[in-house]
């Protein structure tokens, strides 16, 4: 560890896990808790708790919990030492100790990257006021002085080293901005600025933190945009543009997403907040995944044109996998929602979203307008196309309402239709009971004992519980039994834990104790028997639950004395044997 006990505390302390969460996903008050959905692995139900008291969470759907350092090591994809500095960071605590380690390199590197990200910004920002052709370019676009402050756009002047001179002039090296992505390396060793004569678009991540930029140029030249590779703090599979800005938007029922940054920034400009875009790449499950963590709904937006309707259909495989209610915006041939929005206005934009097509209704759409349905031939093969969509539905009802629907449009049975979607239904079934089978057969020579949560384990997670509740009660249960009463090994280090703290008289609390766990599996258990509610009942049960735990350590005792009486006969030495006899009588009198 690269941090005193104290400075973790501290850190630990002052960095409030609801606060800290909130920054990242929608969480909802719930009793004296809060819920949302988990940012670890798809759901459509809540089961993502976070405890303000106990200062941890944990998901009841996938197991993952711990406490606000874990949070920030499993969503930021840093290590321990990392997201410490991190929180320390955003709590405005000074790490005062000697950070030598390769981590503690890494992080420095990170620091510093954004920082020239945040300069190559203001550089870019500060060109574009002085430059009218690019500012006649914006205007024409229709976007406000106010637009293109709440964006930060900027402007990289038509030089090969404009960039290049001003950084050195603040004495960064080439070297660092090649790593930030802002040069290109070229044949002779030497660099030349990556983005000259571009509209440039700053990309923020949710901390505020510019972490790349995308380029756009003023005429027909290409390549049309010009975006910054991945680097040591960017991942363009893992960021969406303006994020940043819907995030805070309170009661968020949806978020729109688009293709580009000017669809993204027009809507903005026209009022309609929620808006992201998906960094002109193929939307991803990490792109997913983030956009749930603040919303179930997603609509897409992305252009009319055959790549946007592709690219439409492969975003709502991705986004359906990951449990979102996914809707369709379908705009008209040829049209983005920026040029849409311009030519239309807002209230025709809004009919648009008011009226865009479930999932499915997308995919029949789709499924229509690739088929020749005047054919024979062409009504066949959409059919059979549409039991397969109809086999995805669970409701019995909505099917019926889609088949009526189609079946008078393709001229084709009822009874037809539901032909092809039983067909469909039986060979999944088939198929499903031939491999239950096989899994059934092949469990039978597997077959173990059931694993039994024995009285003493569920006493042990009881009474740790309780100890970081209150401190007295802490005080009180250890002082009647040590930590080696506890047989689970998890459970054995959490005691330890609180007993050196009890010690110390330092706080307990579930954060607190999950700082000196020291891997991911005792932290996610640890989480789970933090998170787990105490009822009066249990609490009257205290001096029971000890009692347990003082019988089966007597027990445990009690076979290991027999043992060794038993070593000590077999080789002739009675004395030593009498001995342990006696003391594993006062050992039964005091278990009776």
């Amino acid at each position: 560890m690269f941090f005193s006990e104290e400075m973790v505390s501290e850190i630990i302390e002052k960095n409030d896990i609801v606060d800290v969460i909130s920054q990242y996903m929608n969480l909802k008050k719930r009793g004296r808790n809060y819920i949302g959905l988990c940012p670890f692995h798809s759901e459509k139900t809540p089961s993502f708790n976070v405890s303000q008291d106990k200062q941890l969470f944990y998901c009841f759907g996938c197991g993952e919990g711990g406490n606000v350092s874990t949070f920030i090591q499993k969503i930021e994809r840093m290590n321990y030492p990392e997201s410490l500095m991190f929180l320390a960071e955003r709590a405005g605590i000074e790490i005062k100790e000697n950070l030598s380690s390769k981590d503690a390199e890494k992080a420095k590197r990170r620091r510093l990257l954004l920082k020239i990200n945040k300069e190559a910004a203001r550089f870019f920002y500060k060109n574009l006021s002085n430059n009218l052709q690019a500012m006649k370019y914006l205007n024409n676009r229709g976007l406000s002085i106010d637009t293109i402050k709440k964006f930060g756009l900027g402007y990289s002047i038509d030089s090969w080293d404009g960039l290049k001179n001003f950084m050195a002039s603040k004495g960064i090296k080439p070297e660092l901005l090649y790593s930030a992505g802002l040069l290109v390396k070229n044949n002779n060793d030497g660099y030349y600025d990556r983005f000259r004569n571009r509209i440039m678009f700053p990309i923020i991540d949710l901390k505020g933190n510019v972490i790349a930029f995308g380029g756009r140029v003023m005429d027909d030249s290409k390549p049309k945009y010009l975006n910054s590779p991945d680097t040591d703090i960017y991942n363009k599979g893992y960021n969406i543009y303006s994020l940043n800005l819907v995030k805070g938007i309170k009661d968020l029922k949806n978020i729109i997403v688009v293709e580009g940054y000017m669809d993204a920034i027009s809507l903005h400009q026209y009022g309609i907040n929620n808006v992201v875009a998906s960094l002109g790449t193929a939307f991803t499950e990490q792109q997913a995944r983030l956009l749930k963590r603040y919303t179930n709904e997603i609509i897409i937006a992305y252009d009319s044109d055959v790549a946007g309707q592709t690219a439409t259909l492969r975003g709502l495989a991705i986004l359906e996998k990951e449990g979102c209610n996914v809707k369709v915006i379908r705009l008209p041939k040829g049209k983005d929602p920026d040029e849409y929005i311009r030519n239309e206005g807002l209230d025709s934009f809004k009919k648009l979203i008011d009226n865009s097509m479930s999932l499915i209704d997308y995919k029949i759409y789709n499924l229509k307008q690739n088929t020749n349905i005047k054919e024979i031939e062409g009504r066949i093969k959409f059919v059979k196309q549409l039991a397969r969509i109809m086999n995805t539905i669970d409701s019995p009802a909505e099917v019926d309402a889609y088949i009526k629907k189609y079946s008078k449009e393709m001229q084709i049975s009822e009874a037809a239709i539901y032909d092809e979607l039983n067909r469909i239904k039986n060979r999944h079934s088939n198929g499903n009971n031939r491999h239950n089978i096989v899994d059934r057969t092949s469990g039978i020579n597997s077959l173990s004992p059931k694993k039994i949560i024995s009285g003493e384990i569920i006493a042990e997670k009881k009474l740790l519980n309780m100890c970081i509740q209150d401190r007295n009660r802490a005080e009180n249960i250890f002082n009647q039994i040590n930590p080696d009463y506890f047989t689970d090994p998890l459970n054995q280090r959490i005691a330890e834990v609180i007993n050196l703290k009890i010690k110390e008289g330092k706080l307990i609390s579930a954060g607190e104790i999950i700082i000196h766990l020291d891997n991911e599996e005792y932290v996610n258990k640890a989480a789970g028997i933090f998170n787990s509610e105490l009822t009066n009942h249990d609490l009257e049960l205290m001096d029971s639950y000890i009692d347990k735990l003082c019988q089966a350590h007597i027990r445990k005792r009690i076979e290991e004395l027999t043992k060794k009486m038993n070593e000590y006969y077999e080789i002739g030495d009675k004395d030593k044997s009498n001995e342990i006899f006696k003391e594993i009588m006062e050992l039964q009198k005091k278990k009776k």
